[in-house]
């Protein structure tokens, strides 16, 4: 998550106003994970008490929820709570339940779906599904999105209204099988409705065009992209229909519509730019000047601005290959986790696994604060082990891990960057004969290479495997021992390639040396005490 509120609050009120003007309506929609990725989100308890009241400040027509809301109980409890009742039925969480582990009842987390009408006349369903999430906390249920599109309410709610265009929006990849379901079930009941499908998760840009009635947009990652996707010929589109009785006749079908879309980079100039042609004066709002204000006393009260220590070069996610010395998973198996997860106690040395996944942003040089560890390792994962595993085993599991089918799975749950085959996002490369433009996303998607609003030069991508590990200890013979150790999130998966490795259930001890120490305040104890005298 990320917060730029005078910008982003402005950009959305100033939009609005010009849309208006036009006498157009204009849907400001969040597809969900308010929660994990920044210090002013993930430093209070629970989590998100001082973001989440800024957030309903903000005018958006539609949200819904995100998988990054069910991880904690605290968190999913106070949205259902506190959160999703401020938006007056426009938070949407078709597939997901909260559960009271109390009585053991379960009701909708938000609410199914919504209807309204713009200020211009738009008539608008929208629903908000989740992926198949499987990595909940236990007062969340997630049902399939195959199984509730047959629940009565959904046929129920295509069958009450008649729209002039359905907004499936959710936290899942737009070209996800999810979204494909959905798409299917609106098709059998409205067969030429024009459908906007609004998506997340996936962390890259990308538009998919579906059919000649229905396309869909995703907005990159951590609020670095704004999405705009508008669509011509609505009305147009609605009255045929209505015409023609809902299409009862099969020799009809109405003309294709017309997708627009466009990537704005989150900064100011460019809010400027498009907002009020460019007149900064004319920009800011009040409420814009009253968030901003509000953020720079709790950024200052949270103690999150300050500095660590100080990085002494940038470190990258995926700009580089892993094994580069300027790679994010270079400096993490080489130097954090041998000196900041460390048990000068054990007989055993150690070798320490953990999920690419839980790193997902880069760190540049410079001071390093406690809001960079936040980007960088929101997740509160804490150092597991098992002690006194045979070398041999030990030696196998990192290949076994990234080899088996399973793994995807802990990149999917908490993803950086998937890049489809037809999508070149962030595809990155060599900038000498591009000395004038700066680095950053150039996309590639089903309407083609001109959806970046800025141009900018390439930047080269590498995937990361799903685990990554500091080198096996050596050792003079293949009977010694190790101390096996993992992050608590990949506990079950370790336990069953051990077990295929050896034949044996071993125990898995809850503590490794310091018990503060976790996937976040390791690199609190690492900056601390190594990057310090670099300021």
């Amino acid at each position: 998550m990320a917060i730029s509120a005078i910008s982003t609050l402005s950009l959305q009120v100033r939009m609005k106003e010009q849309a208006k003007h036009l006498k157009r309506d204009l849907f400001v929609v969040d597809t969900g994970d308010t929660h994990d990725g920044n210090g002013l989100s993930d430093v209070t308890n629970p989590s998100g008490k001082v973001s989440q009241a800024m957030l309903k400040k903000i005018p958006y027509d539609i949200l819904a929820i995100g998988n990054h809301e069910l991880y904690v109980h605290e968190v999913t409890e106070d949205v259902y709570n506190s959160f999703m009742p401020s938006w007056n039925g426009r938070y949407l969480a078709s597939n997901v339940y909260f559960k009271d582990i109390n009585n053991n009842k379960t009701v909708p987390l938000g609410n199914k779906y919504t209807y309204f009408e713009g200020e211009f006349g738009t008539r608008v369903l929208a629903f908000g599904f989740l992926f198949d999430f499987t990595g909940n906390g236990d007062n969340s249920v997630v049902h399939k999105v195959e199984d509730e599109v047959l629940e009565p309410w959904f046929t129920e709610a295509l069958t009450s209204y008649t729209p002039d265009i359905i907004a499936l929006t959710g936290h899942t990849g737009i070209r996800f099988d999810e979204f494909n379901v959905a798409l299917k079930a609106i098709r059998r009941h409205c067969p030429y409705i024009p459908i906007a499908v609004i998506g997340g998760h996936v962390h890259v840009r990308d538009f998919a065009v579906y059919d000649g009635w229905a396309a869909g947009i995703a907005s990159g990652r951590y609020l670095e992209t704004v999405g705009f996707f508008s669509i011509e010929g609505i009305k147009k589109h609605t009255l045929f229909i209505d015409k023609h009785n809902g299409f009862n006749a099969t020799d009809l079908t109405p003309s294709n519509l017309t997708f627009h879309r466009r990537y704005l980079d989150q900064n100011r100039k460019t809010y400027i730019y498009h907002a009020v042609n460019g007149k900064e004066k004319k920009f800011d709002t009040p409420l814009g000047k009253e968030i901003t204000k509000n953020i720079t006393y709790w950024r200052e009260e949270l103690g999150i601005a300050q500095a660590l220590g100080c990085s002494p070069q940038d470190y990258y996610l995926s700009a580089v290959e892993p094994t580069s010395e300027n790679s994010i998973f270079k400096l993490t198996t080489q130097e954090v986790l041998p000196k900041a997860v460390a048990d000068p106690n054990r007989p055993y040395p150690a070798q320490i696994i953990v999920n690419s996944g839980m790193l997902r942003y880069d760190i540049y040089q410079g001071n390093f604060t406690l809001d960079n560890v936040y980007q960088l390792s929101p997740f509160v994962d804490h150092f597991y082990y098992m002690p006194g595993v045979p070398y041999y085993a030990a030696a196998q599991v990192l290949d076994r891990l990234n080899g088996d089918n399973a793994a995807s799975n802990y990149r999917r749950k908490r993803s950086i960057q998937i890049v489809y085959d037809n999508v070149r996002t962030c595809d990155r490369q060599s900038i000498r004969h591009e000395a004038r433009l700066t680095p950053g996303y150039t996309t590639k998607d089903d309407l083609g290479t001109d959806g970046d609003d800025t141009t900018h030069s390439e930047i080269s991508y590498y995937d990361a495997k799903a685990f990554v590990g500091t080198d096996m200890p050596p050792s003079d013979n293949s009977s010694s021992l190790v101390d096996l150790v993992f992050v608590d999130f990949i506990q079950s998966i370790v336990e069953s390639v051990i077990y295929d490795l050896t034949g044996q259930n071993y125990t898995v001890d809850t503590t490794y040396g310091n018990p503060n120490i976790t996937s976040s305040t390791m690199w609190i104890e690492f900056a601390e005490n190594h990057w310090a005298d670099n300021c």
